[in-house]
């Protein structure tokens, strides 16, 4: 929870929105969640929204799987 104003700001690896690597992207997430525990596949745009949050600016940083 944020103060009244307050603003909470994330970078995020998410899920490729191109079908065929998102694709790759849930089969290859095995490996860094075994290895790392980290899951490559995320839908963290969705989640966001999910929870009840307002988006006010998102950006594609690397291709479209760092928002």
């Amino acid at each position: 929870m944020t103060k009244p104003g307050g603003k909470i700001l994330f970078i995020e690896h998410v899920r490729s929105e191109r079908p065929l690597a998102g694709r790759l992207m849930d089969l290859l997430n095995l490996l860094p969640r075994f290895l790392i525990g980290d899951n490559i596949n995320r839908k963290t745009v969705e989640n966001i929204l999910r929870a009840g949050m307002k988006i006010e600016y998102s950006e594609n940083l690397a291709s479209d799987i760092i928002k």
